[in-house]
């Protein structure tokens, strides 16, 4: 198996990256992955998107020790979308707490979230994302693009985790995986006037012929000598099973 990921600032963001990645084993079989994209106009986006994953890993280190508190929890039986929708709401009310506790306002609160939960043994499963992004599932790229106005989750804390799952939070389950990714929407922003290299299918289709875990390094270092211009911040993780 191989794990490759991408983190880059845009050249219109002098100070932080408002994009982070994630990545946890939580058993020999499962992996939880994520990607961030904090709200550019809102206040302390580097620092929004940065909560998220803290939240995430909090629930992904309770997660293996839940059976001991609840005799119907195991997470050894669990499907990836059924794991996936319980670190959202765990998130959801990290983050309802976080801004009464924080005293934060709306403009603080916001991300974008595109989370993968990867079963390697079963070949399956889950994306959920909150807002925009892009996925790529053995070798087929799918843009989420809300037009510069994404659904984010901190919008709907007044109402329930319910309602906001069922309406707000995108959904996919799939099987069969061999190469499955997921990424930011600055990906789509990573451009060049003339060149003929598209970065969605160099990063999240094309492999590796050397198995190099520098390869999306030096691919976008690449691209960079190449003219490239990085029109916003980049978050990708690549899975190869």
């Amino acid at each position: 198996m191989e794990i490759l990921s991408l983190l880059k600032r845009s050249i219109y963001h002098a100070n932080f990256n408002e994009d982070f990645l994630f990545q946890h084993q939580l058993n020999p079989n499962i992996l939880v992955f994520a990607v961030m994209d904090g709200c550019s106009s809102g206040r302390d986006s580097h620092f929004v998107s940065g909560m998220y994953a803290k939240s995430i890993y909090k629930t992904c280190r309770v997660l293996p020790q839940m059976k001991e508190i609840l005799d119907d929890f195991d997470l050894e039986t669990m499907a990836p979308n059924e794991i996936g929708e319980y670190i959202l709401s765990q998130l959801f009310q990290d983050l309802k707490k976080a801004k009464k506790l924080f005293f934060l306002q709306l403009e603080e609160v916001l991300a974008t979230l595109n989370l993968l939960v990867l079963d390697t043994k079963n070949k399956t499963a889950s994306i959920h994302m909150s807002g925009d992004g892009i996925f790529s599932v053995n070798g087929k790229i799918t843009e989420i693009d809300q037009n510069n106005v994404p659904n984010f989750l901190g919008y709907h804390l007044a109402d329930s985790f319910e309602n906001v799952l069922e309406n707000d939070i995108q959904s996919w389950c799939f099987d069969k995986v061999e190469d499955i990714a997921i990424a930011t929407d600055g990906l789509l922003k990573l451009t060049h006037k003339t060149s003929k290299i598209n970065p969605l299918e160099l990063f999240l289709n094309e492999k590796s012929t050397k198995n190099n875990k520098r390869y999306f390094e030096e691919s976008y270092a690449d691209l960079i000598d190449k003219k490239f211009i990085a029109g916003d911040d980049i978050a990708i993780i690549r899975c190869v099973i």
